[in-house]
Parts: structure tokens; sequence; C-alpha cells
């Protein structure tokens, strides 16, 4: 039977040599573009999207068990997840893993298996704190003012952010997500619970006799840790940033692959502009790749501005509300006064692909310039002048 597996990393080796000899692997995929067009004994590392070519029987995870979801989901948008054959993970390979991530002191033991069974399709409480330790190491990097009021701007379905960061770093969080119940089952009792443990884990007191809560559905909500707790968390669901106002100003804020699907990016620009104090920082990731099918990542190109405005400007969540491209956001942050501290191209269009696409891009696009084609995200960290006089 002939198989492809997924993951070339380190775990990738064992998997190799555990795989029963009947099976013939193929290639192995891979979403790190560093290894692709290289080899592992002797088998080629290719990109995720190039899997059907190869025409395998099964696909197999060859990485550690807290990526399957992810990687899953994956397989699903390409069209692939009917492939997928569990195989068994490798025990020594996770206990080090667990061991790594608990020496970190990332997440304790304990809930961390809590953590990974909580993911479904609107994502996972782990990813979150993934993502608020990498924004906090780009924040440590370019910002050496103290920071005590946090704003992240499209706070998703977990609030992992928030609940995780507060806790190792202190401050003031506040987070504003305008599609709360777009997966419909919103387990708010469970994160306060998690909360619970983390604030067990980290050593954060808190009045035991009283409840941790969050009062939804109030235009003031807040988690409480009692009148022991020495931070605060802030939630406003179904608001959008440019609705949203505060009349203290803002130290950092955070964004992630929130506002390519946002329709008016240049009120979203001003706004947070506006929520920030001088000197202050904004971190914005944005995913520049069409959303209907990430391995064609240009393909929404083939639409004129009012067409594209008039189909997906309302959807949403899953879909660009723009077509902005790299330059077109430089220069939009630019004009609202913002200066730009650091620029981070994450990952790269192939130039295949480019010269096969552009031929059918709307008469709007044609004159693209290569660096707009081939950025396909980017991470800008932006400073608010701090003016004087």
């Amino acid at each position: 039977m002939k198989v492809v597996l997924f993951g070339a990393g380190e775990v990738c080796q064992t998997f190799i040599e555990r795989i029963p000899k009947r099976f013939s692997i193929l290639a192995i995929a891979d979403n790190n573009e560093k290894l692709h067009g290289g080899f592992k004994n002797g088998i080629p590392i290719i990109p995720p999207h190039e899997i059907y070519i190869y025409e395998p029987d099964f696909i197999i995870l060859s990485c550690l068990s807290r990526h399957f979801s992810d990687i899953y989901s994956q397989l699903v948008e390409l069209g692939l997840d009917s492939y997928y054959l569990p195989f068994p993970n490798d025990h020594e390979s996770e206990r080090k893993d667990k061991k790594n991530i608990e020496s970190q002191g990332v997440i304790g033991g304990g809930i961390l298996k809590e953590i990974n069974d909580s993911k479904n399709e609107n994502g996972s409480l782990f990813y979150h704190i993934y993502v608020g330790n990498k924004f906090d190491e780009i924040r440590r990097e370019f910002c050496s003012k103290s920071v005590n009021r946090h704003l992240h701007i499209g706070s998703g379905h977990s609030l992992g952010v928030e609940i995780y960061s507060i806790l190792r770093w202190g401050g003031e969080w506040t987070a504003i997500e305008p599609f709360p119940r777009l997966g419909l089952n919103y387990p708010l009792h469970e994160h306060t619970f998690m909360l619970k443990e983390l604030m067990d884990i980290f050593g954060i007191p808190y009045n035991n006799n009283s409840d941790i809560f969050l009062n939804y559905f109030s235009k003031t909500p807040y988690i409480s840790g009692g009148k022991n707790s020495v931070s605060k968390i802030n939630y406003f669901p179904g608001i959008k940033l440019e609705e949203f106002s505060d009349s203290i100003k803002y130290d950092v804020c955070y964004s992630c692959a929130v506002m390519e699907h946002v329709a008016d990016i240049e009120a979203f620009v001003i706004k947070t502009y506006e929520l920030l104090s001088p000197g202050g920082f904004a971190f914005h990731f944005i995913d520049l790749r069409d959303h209907r099918d990430f391995s064609k990542p240009l393909d929404f190109l083939k639409f004129e501005k009012l067409e594209w405005s008039d189909i997906y400007s309302d959807a949403g969540y899953f879909i660009h509300g723009n077509q902005l491209r790299y330059s077109d956001y430089k220069k939009m942050f630019l004009q609202h006064g913002f200066a730009i501290v650091a620029e981070d191209c994450y990952m790269n269009n192939s130039k295949d692909y480019i010269d096969k696409v552009s031929v059918n891009f709307s008469d709007e696009y044609n004159d693209l310039s290569w660096e707009d084609l081939e950025v396909a995200a980017v991470l800008f960290v932006l400073e608010k002048p701090n003016i004087i006089g």
C-alpha cells in the first residue's frame, strides 16, 4: 500500500522506522517551505497541496498528537481527509514533548490533554496560547516601555490569549470578538474552569469561595478572580472594532488573521490608531491568501473589486472582506499616522503558480508588483508616534 506521511519534523524518523514493510512511503508532506524539495531518508519532502499528485492509498500523520487537529483540518480543506489513516502515536516522543512543554512553563501537564481535547472547527485554546506566546516574544523585542493595557482584536472562540497571557504577564486585557456565536456551541463554562486550573498552576491567588465568572450578556463583562485577583479581563462579544470605544488608551493591540476579513479596512486602521496611547504598539498578522482555497491563494484576484464586495463583503469570518495586498496595507498604515517598526513575510506564493494564475486576473490587478503577488502572509509591527507639543 502506498502512503504519504504528513510531518517531516523530528518525530517523522520514528514513524519511518515503525511503518510496516507492506507500506511504501511515496513522500513526506510538510508546511515548512524551507524543507520543500529536500529529502529525508531518501524520501522527497513536498508541500501539502502536492499530495494528490502521488495518488496515495493513505495519509499518515507523522507528528505529535497535539498537531493532529490542525493538520486534519488542513486535509479537509484540501479534500484529502478521506485518505487519513490513524496510526499509533510514538509514546516516547509524546512523553518528551509533554516534559519539554512543562519545563518551559508553557502550561501545566494536568490540563494539557483537556485543552487538546477541546479542539473543534472553531480553533482551540492551545492554538491561541501559542499565538499569545509568539506575540509576546515580538512585543518584548520591539516594545521597551511597560505594558499594562492590552487590546486583542478578534479573540476567536476561546479567549485563550487572554486567559493564558494575563496569568503569566499580568495587566489588563480587553478582547473584542465580532462573531462569537459562529460555531453555535460556545463553551464559556469550560474556559472559566480552565482559568481556575491555570490560576492554580501559576500560583495566582483567588477566593475559592467565589466563582470566577464571565458576565457574557452584559456590555461591561469581566472575569474576576475575587478580591485578591491582580488582573482583569474585559470581553466584548458581537461588536466590531469600528464600533468599539474606550476612554482609556491601550499600550498594545494585537490581531491575528483578522484584517483580511474586514471590509472597511480604513475605518479599522483609524480606530486602532485612535485606541492606542502615544508610543503604543500594534501587531497585525495578515493572511493574504484567498481563504476559499488556501492551495489557490491568489484566485480571488480574478474578481473585480466591486464584484467581490457585492458577493463577500458581509461574509464575515471565513472569506476575505477585502482584496488588499501587501503594499496596500503598508500604504494604509503610513497614511494614517503609524510608523512601521518592522515587517516579516511568513509565506510566499510560488513563481509557477503566479505565472499560471495571473493571466486570468481582473484588469485592476494586472499591474501588481512581484512582491504583492509573492507575499502570502505578513506580520506588521507598528508604532503610534509619541508626539510632543
